[in-house]
């Protein structure tokens, strides 16, 4: 029986952040356990996009330290890089959600983000292939963009390797194992017992099997898809992330002359585990998208589709995500329920995880996210309702 002062579950994003953070801040013995490749879970599917337009002060924090940290990336972690690009990012609104994104945009400039409100003439200036049709103004942010979380897992996981970090690909674990309340460790799926002092749950969409029967996680699988379109040579590419609230199409530049398009979608399939959300695009999704496409980025409208892949949000009630102490018990971490936003976060929220398992004041306030508040009645506001922009 081995003994670990923590033990991390899943080597995604937010597993290899909260184990790199806990390495710095000398945790003592730490072991990451993924039943899969690291970082290959929902953190091998991300959009990648980079932005801080939240609602509540924790999420923005959240981001903007996030940001920060991808920013300074060769100091602040010392391998490898984010692959952040700082392409800016723009929020396309409707006439209905202009006071809503005007409240936003006034409450991150009072928390020192560089954004503002754009007049529907001034966004040519940011993403000149944007049709302003039905565009009331929009919010943009010039340190927004993309990053790579392939390349920040392998950087965190490179340094904490290097620190003491103890990592184990391919273990995939039965259970947690509790004394009552308390964690004790974990037993793996070919029986072996692993002791620990702490266990954090770092799982994302597959939370709610693991913590069956300790904890009722509070979210739905919501299926979210990518589709890559490939523009013909001499098509401009878009510059900016855009996110547009108006026909709820969200485009991105990629690497070559392809470009990624999210489509939000009211009638998606129920996803009961995360294990049954296949991998490639649905039947229809392309037309879902072309609408859309080609009434926000006219020009974009017909490039030929040439991939694309399927994952899915792990939504909680509020669409914020669920980061310290399993309610009612004792030793037991959870950072999950990302509902979408929990890349550019990732870098902050490892952070506070170490600092939450060390019995540390956390450098940021998630009061607001603690995952008890739903037994209390509590829930984020999100500016724009329930959903994926919380």
């Amino acid at each position: 029986m081995a003994a670990y002062d923590v033990v991390i579950i899943g080597s995604g994003l937010v597993g290899a952040s909260t184990a790199n953070a806990l390495m710095r801040q000398g945790a003592g013995r730490v072991l990451l356990l993924d039943r899969g490749n690291a970082g290959g879970g929902d953190s091998a599917l991300t959009f990648g996009m980079v932005r801080r337009h939240y609602t509540n002060p924790v999420l923005i924090r959240m981001s903007m330290a996030g940001t920060e940290i991808l920013r300074d990336w060769d100091r602040e972690v010392g391998v490898g890089t984010s692959g952040y690009v700082p392409t800016g990012y723009l929020l396309p609104v409707p006439e209905r959600l202009l006071d809503a994104c005007r409240a936003n945009v006034q409450r991150q400039q009072s928390l020192g983000l560089d954004t503002r409100l754009l007049e529907p003439d001034e966004i040519a200036e940011v993403e000149p292939l944007l049709s302003i049709e039905g565009v009331a103004g929009a919010a943009y942010e010039p340190a927004g963009g993309l990053c790579d979380s392939r390349l920040m897992v392998d950087s965190w996981l490179l340094d904490a390797l290097g620190r003491g970090l103890e990592l184990r690909q391919h273990a995939e674990v039965a259970q947690i194992d509790m004394d009552g309340s308390r964690a004790t460790g974990v037993t793996l799926a070919n029986g072996e017992r692993i002791e620990a002092g702490r266990v954090v749950v770092a799982t994302g969409g597959w939370s709610p099997e693991l913590l069956n029967g300790i904890w009722a996680v509070p979210f739905n699988l919501v299926r979210i898809q990518v589709a890559v379109l490939r523009l013909p040579p001499g098509q401009v590419a878009p510059a900016a992330v855009t996110s547009d609230a108006v026909s709820n199409v969200v485009v991105r530049s990629a690497a070559g002359r392809d470009i990624w398009v999210v489509a939000y979608q009211a009638d998606t399939p129920v996803i009961t585990t995360r294990d049954e959300c296949q991998l490639p695009l649905l039947a229809g999704y392309e037309a879902a998208i072309r609408g859309p496409l080609a009434e926000r980025f006219p020009s974009l409208g017909t490039a030929p589709l040439v991939g694309g892949w399927g994952g899915a949000y792990d939504a909680t009630p509020d669409w914020h995500p669920l980061v310290g102490r399993v309610p009612e018990t004792e030793g037991l971490f959870i950072c999950a329920g990302w509902s979408g936003h929990g890349l550019k976060s990732t870098p902050a929220a490892g952070r506070v995880m170490a600092s939450l398992v060390l019995d540390e004041t956390p450098f940021i306030d998630v009061a607001d996210l603690d995952p008890a508040r739903f037994a209390r009645g509590f829930e984020n506001p999100c500016a724009y309702g329930p959903g994926a922009r919380a």
